[in-house]
């Protein structure tokens, strides 16, 4: 009889030992339900102060009808996809314009530019000192600003498509034809509008 003592003390015991870890398990697991219960309530309230900033800048950005009125359109800007790629253009002393003489022959040469299009697509360029130049102008600026160097390649949908050059603020048309084909890259022709 002292067997069957000994031996249900020691499942008692056991009991007693997994009852213990259960416990604590179950503290443990109410202690993270708890901070989780926390952390969502924290989160509502700042999500809450977030929208509350949104709609505070909503009211102060809608204008009264008559303001509206008086508002440009974006559709009245030259070149409102330009405003997609968001780039500064280049700043290129005289000296620097040397070294990139071979990157502009690339762009000159290449069938994707087209300097009758660019110059007919870009009139503000006609009056510019880059009329004679426009590859230069792509290769500076044009590219950053988002304009297209023919109706065969779409700078905006090139960066779009491929955002490690637009994260590295590549002219698009040129790391195409240095990188891109040999990368298997596509280029995008230009939306007919």
């Amino acid at each position: 009889m002292s067997e069957n003592i000994t031996s249900l003390t020691q499942q008692i015991n056991d009991c007693n030992a997994h009852l213990k870890s259960h416990e604590q398990a179950l503290a443990e697991i109410q202690t993270r339900q708890q901070a989780v219960v926390e952390s969502v309530e924290t989160l509502r309230q700042i999500l809450a102060g977030l929208e509350a900033k949104v709609a505070e800048f909503a009211s102060e950005d809608a204008a009264s009808p008559a303001e509206q009125a008086s508002a440009p359109l974006i559709s009245e800007e030259p070149y409102p996809e330009q405003r997609l790629a968001g780039f500064m253009p280049l700043k290129v002393l005289a000296e620097e314009r040397e070294r990139l003489a071979p990157f502009v022959q690339t762009v000159r040469d290449s069938e994707l530019f087209d300097a009758g299009w660019y110059l007919e697509k870009y009139p503000d360029l006609k009056d510019s000192d880059y009329a004679e130049d426009p590859a230069m102008h792509y290769l500076l600026f044009g590219g950053f600003e988002g304009r297209h160097p023919g109706p065969s390649f779409n700078s905006i949908a090139y960066y779009l498509e491929y955002p490690d050059v637009y994260q590295n603020q590549l002219n698009p048309l040129l790391h195409f034809l240095v990188n891109g084909i040999k990368e298997g890259r596509t280029a995008y022709p230009v939306a007919k509008q």
